[in-house]
């Protein structure tokens, strides 16, 4: 049993759909390395994670970020961040711990995402650990979806349980979650998967130049009718 490549984008869809203001690409990808918009993270698309081509989807607002990437082999991984001071989805008391944090950003993927995505009619935490000993401690876990996907019409999918892979860690004032989607219930393979993710991201990343198509988008916005009301934070850095 499967689920497509159409069936999973109309779910990951639904996921980015909670961030705007980002229209075309927000970071740069420079032969095989990506960089993330507001200078989060490098990520080297060359690693043995992906298989062949990498193709990517981005999205982006004041409050964080997300890029799913596809591989060769049509295999589904992602990369959020999250500004954990500002994120609305987050609601971090104060002087909450990294662990708190990221038990509150994984609860929140699951009420706020998971569970209102199209066609998922159930979603819990199938496996859920800790990596105290991960550079930097990190909250590991795997959902399990279950798709009707009768609830959608138009797309070619099967319904079934299917497997949602997250990393979450905390570094400076941003919430990394690596995800990765996986047909079977495999633990140990999705934590190494994810960790070898992580691995080859290097964090801070660098902010992109201003190009003259920044600066042109901006003057056009200015002149659209609304002005400059509600203008994304250039390539979408999280407000000073």
């Amino acid at each position: 049993m499967k689920i497509t490549k159409t069936a999973a984008l109309l779910f990951m869809t639904f996921m980015l759909s909670l961030l705007a203001g980002c229209q075309g690409l927000q970071g740069e990808r420079e032969g095989d390395y990506y960089f993330s918009p507001a200078g989060a993270y490098i990520l080297d698309l060359s690693i043995n994670t992906f298989r062949g081509e990498v193709v990517l989807d981005e999205r982006c607002d004041r409050n964080g970020g997300s890029t799913t990437f596809w591989d060769g082999s049509g295999r589904l991984f992602r990369a959020d961040y999250l500004n954990v001071q500002n994120h609305p989805m987050i609601e971090a008391p104060r002087f909450a711990s990294d662990l708190t944090l990221l038990n509150l950003t994984l609860n929140s993927y699951l009420r706020d995402v998971v569970a209102k995505a199209p066609m998922i009619t159930s979603a819990e935490a199938s496996y859920r650990e800790f990596l105290e000993d991960a550079d930097p401690k990190a909250l590991f876990a795997i959902i399990g979806i279950n798709i009707d996907a009768a609830q959608v019409k138009d797309i070619d999918a099967e319904s079934g349980t299917y497997y949602y892979g997250f990393l979450l860690f905390k570094r400076g004032d941003l919430i990394y979650v690596l995800q990765h989607r996986q047909p079977v219930l495999m633990p140990e393979k999705m934590k190494a998967v994810l960790l070898n993710l992580a691995e080859g991201m290097e964090i801070p990343g660098r902010v992109r130049d201003d190009t003259d198509l920044e600066k042109l988008r901006r003057i056009l916005k200015k002149m659209a009718p609304g002005g400059t009301d509600g203008d994304p934070v250039r390539l979408c850095e999280p407000s000073q």
